[in-house]
């Protein structure tokens, strides 16, 4: 797999800050449709899944919101620990619309 986009988080937890990798690899055609692998490198874990689409703009947009769910319903976020860049909140990364609700300010105004 050929590495797309990639974007670097912070997890500030009791421990210290550590950081959190997601990477995007490049979509590639599957059996049926075109898949978008991605991972997210968490400081205890690491969580890799694709999303699909009928061509490769949309596994890349599934694969965006499958991100964007991992980040939005982890505990990091829901204890306040996740951070992507000083004076933005939120990760920049879009989520369907079933879960809109959890997005953050900068991210519910610009996504």
């Amino acid at each position: 797999m050929e590495e797309f986009v990639a974007r670097t988080l912070t997890v500030n937890a009791k421990e210290g800050c550590q950081t959190l990798t997601v990477r995007i690899f490049r979509p590639m055609v599957a059996q049926v449709s075109w898949e978008c692998p991605w991972q997210i490198e968490w400081p205890d874990r690491t969580r890799t899944n694709s999303g699909h689409g009928v061509d490769s703009v949309q596994a890349v947009l599934h694969a965006m919101q499958m991100v964007g769910s991992e980040l939005y319903t982890s505990e990091e976020h829901r204890s306040g620990h996740l951070t992507w860049k000083e004076g933005y909140s939120g990760y920049g990364f879009p989520v369907p619309a079933r879960i809109r609700d959890l997005l953050l300010r900068d991210d519910a105004r610009f996504l």
